[in-house]
């Protein structure tokens, strides 16, 4: 089979002199795995390993921020050598394609519950 991923995206602003509007796309993309993982995951300030089981090479991810009021950081490595790619304040969702098959995230302050669901490439 082919295309059994569709992803659709629109994005939008108006405020004061800036307005921009992106015509909706979406496109279909083939998934040449068939497993995917994902869940809930505590996240802290100091990072977290993305708990990846079933999947050998991530591919389209979604990450929501169940959070009322923290942002979390989504990236790779931990501590000190943590390297965000993709900020979520409160509320945010997000889906991207990863190019690790190890991310990370950590919480801006405190802990946050992340919601993620990654699929095989």
């Amino acid at each position: 089979m082919a295309n059994e991923i569709t992803v659709s995206l629109k994005l939008s602003v108006a405020k004061s002199f800036l307005v921009h509007s992106e015509n909706p796309s979406t496109q279909s993309v083939t998934m040449n795995g068939t497993t995917a993982t994902g869940g809930v995951q505590t996240i802290g300030a100091t990072g977290e390993v993305l708990v990846v089981s079933d999947v050998g090479t991530c591919g389209y991810a979604y990450f929501r921020n169940t959070d009322a009021t923290i942002s979390v950081d989504i990236g790779t490595g931990t501590a000190g050598a943590f390297v965000a790619f993709l900020r979520l304040k409160a509320g945010e969702c997000a889906v991207c394609r990863l190019g690790t098959n190890a991310p990370t995230a950590r919480s801006v302050s405190s802990t946050v519950n992340l919601q993620y669901f990654i699929l095989a490439d």
